[in-house]
């Protein structure tokens, strides 16, 4: 993927969030099938750095985004995300600037209380709000849908995505959609406090290029009140100079 979207797919995450009701989200990289509940915003500060090699020198990557989620209902959500990029290769050029925006929508139909398994759906769309000619956006509309499931098993939380996502503007040479995937396992260790780790596919943007393959270790953490904190590191393993982390602090009220 170009600019920060291709940074951030191949970064390392760590995230230690908190939990600040049952329905915060349980996990640091995957997308969890809880929502919030009705009437109920939650609202996440994101920071990541991520590092790799490009020809030969190192190309670092920072981004900040405003996550915002608003329970429609107890099982339909809204959100959105403006994003701000910076990035910076040694002995070469650097930028930085506000980046794309992500919109999201997402329908949860089936609930492990009820079903034995959790099963949602969400519809997406990238807003080409970042300037693609400097490195901070992808430079068009990118509509996509995503298959979310969780389930528990004894003392483990599994959580999955399925991702597609579609490139209109696709140049020569790239290719017209973009098909990811991820599995998480959360282990609480108490009602505050769990241990995630994450593994991540992405099929290149490039036509003919490797799948991205990304493992991450994380941790989330429950704060007072209604207030979480959240990390993850990664590693690419398709890449081996690429790494990262974010971290995250985030309310709901």
């Amino acid at each position: 993927m170009k600019s920060f979207k291709q940074i951030a797919a191949l970064a390392v995450i760590l995230l230690l969030p908190v939990m600040a009701s049952a329905e915060w989200e349980r996990t640091v990289g995957a997308w969890d099938t809880r929502l919030p509940n009705k009437g109920k915003t939650q609202v996440a500060f994101w920071g990541s750095y991520s590092k790799t090699e490009v020809a030969n020198a190192d190309l670092t990557g920072k981004s900040a985004y405003l996550d915002m989620t608003y329970g429609i209902s107890d099982k339909w959500s809204a959100y959105v995300s403006p994003s701000f990029h910076n990035w910076k290769l040694d002995g070469g050029g650097s930028e930085s600037g506000l980046s794309d925006t992500m919109l999201q929508t997402t329908y949860r139909f089936r609930d492990e209380a009820v079903d034995n398994f959790d099963l949602a759906v969400m519809g997406k769309v990238l807003l080409p709000t970042g300037d693609e000619d400097k490195g901070l956006g992808n430079g068009g509309f990118e509509p996509g849908g995503k298959l979310l499931a969780s389930k528990t098993f004894g003392p483990i939380i599994a959580v999955a995505n399925l991702d597609l996502t579609a490139i209109p503007s696709a140049d020569k040479g790239e290719n017209d959609f973009v098909v990811s995937s991820t599995l998480e396992g959360v282990y609480p260790l108490n009602d505050k406090l769990s241990l995630n780790t994450a593994v991540f596919t992405e099929t290149s943007r490039i036509d003919g290029g490797n799948t991205d393959l990304d493992l991450g270790f994380g941790s989330k953490y429950a704060l007072k009140g209604q207030m979480f904190l959240a990390g993850m590191i990664y590693k690419c393993l398709s890449e081996s100079s690429t790494w990262g982390l974010d971290l995250a602090v985030g309310v709901e009220f």
